[in-house]
């Protein structure tokens, strides 16, 4: 995920990642969605997709709260600059007159936020920053300023394979789960359909020698590099599978309750589509075996590419920055818009539905 409008994990071979960005191509294949609301997949499950916070189209997730019934959202990115923790807008956590205002109008909805760190186009704090009282500070922010009782932490392109930055993180999870009870943590990995990458299955083994059971390991279903004809929601139960079976070949305790799956709905980078009946039959599959979490990315592109949908909002808090992210991307790609025939946030009804 780039820090500011992407989620984006690239495989082209087994063991070797290259990231890329969102891209919003068309594709014909209508499949409107009534309007129904949004439940927890199970007992154990969450539906929490991801809101790109520096985003223009980030005031979709009003009406995703309110009109749609989600309960939990993933808010991304903060990034590390230095011993800094800043959000993808480069603005400081906790003083972000973008980024605040949402959250604290999403909680007075009833939505709880995770706050996520890092993505493809940054890195979370413990891999800027090797001073581990200031890391474990600057998560602690996250947490203090926005009432915050879950992080992720998006670890993809250089720093999965970055075991010192790594090690840091796991002490880092390790000593905020110790001061704050209840907390819950996250690590997103990039992952291929038979699993997770060498440097995936080493972060679990790097929370295992510290003594972290992390509670969910979230997968980026998206962008394996297969083209056009790929069967995304084939491919994303089976990148889910895998990734099981590699959690419990490092601790046996792990279930499909601590297992997350988040596809990158509609039009993928590699010109492959996730479309709405990928969408129905992973949703599917993940409530029937009890998967800890569904996600997708993202809100904001939860729509069909019209001409609307593609200019960006100017009274948006944060349009400014989506602008500015927009013309750093190539002509034919958008945060904003799915690049499928769509009802709005019909992704969202599907995927969340229990």
């Amino acid at each position: 995920m780039r820090k500011s409008t992407r989620i984006a994990l690239a495989a082209a071979a087994a063991g070797a990642l290259s990231a890329v960005g969102i891209t919003a191509a068309s594709a014909s294949t209508a499949h409107p969605q009534p309007l129904r609301p949004v439940t927890r997949l199970d007992a154990a499950g969450q539906f929490a997709p991801y809101v790109d916070m520096s985003n223009s189209g980030v005031g979709k997730l009003d009406a995703a709260i309110t009109d749609h019934g989600v309960k939990t959202y993933t808010a991304a990115f903060t990034v590390g600059t230095g011993c800094n923790n800043v959000w993808g807008d480069t603005l400081p956590v906790g003083s972000d007159p973008n980024v605040d205002p949402v959250i604290a109008k999403a909680k007075s909805e009833g939505a709880s936020v995770i706050i996520s760190s890092g993505g493809a186009g940054g890195e979370p704090l413990a891999f800027t920053c090797t001073d581990q009282g200031k890391i474990d500070e600057g998560y602690q922010q996250e947490i203090t300023a926005y009432g915050a009782n879950s992080l992720d932490f998006d670890i993809e392109g250089a720093a999965v394979a970055d075991t010192a930055g790594v090690a840091r993180q796991m002490t880092a999870i390790k000593d905020l789960k110790a001061k704050n009870s209840g907390l819950t943590v996250s690590v997103t990995l990039p992952v291929l359909p038979d699993g997770l990458t060498g440097d995936g299955v080493n972060v679990l083994k790097a929370a295992n020698a510290t003594g972290v059971k992390l509670d969910n390991v979230n997968v980026m279903t998206m962008d394996y590099g297969q083209g056009t004809g790929a069967d995304m929601g084939a491919a994303a139960i089976s990148a889910g599978k895998a990734t099981l079976a590699q959690m419990q070949s490092v601790d046996p305790s792990y279930t499909y309750a601590n297992l997350g799956i988040t596809p990158m709905i509609g039009v993928n980078d590699d010109g492959s589509t996730f479309s709405l009946d990928n969408a129905a039959s992973v949703a599917s599959w993940a409530a029937s075996n009890g998967v800890g979490r569904m996600s997708y990315w993202s809100v904001s592109r939860d729509q069909a590419c019209t001409a609307a949908a593609k200019a960006p909002d100017a009274s948006a808090p944060s349009a400014k920055a989506g602008m500015a992210a927009a013309r750093s991307m190539k002509p034919a790609s958008s945060p904003v818009c799915s690049g499928v025939s769509q009802s709005p946030y019909a992704f969202t009804d599907t995927l969340g539905k229990g």
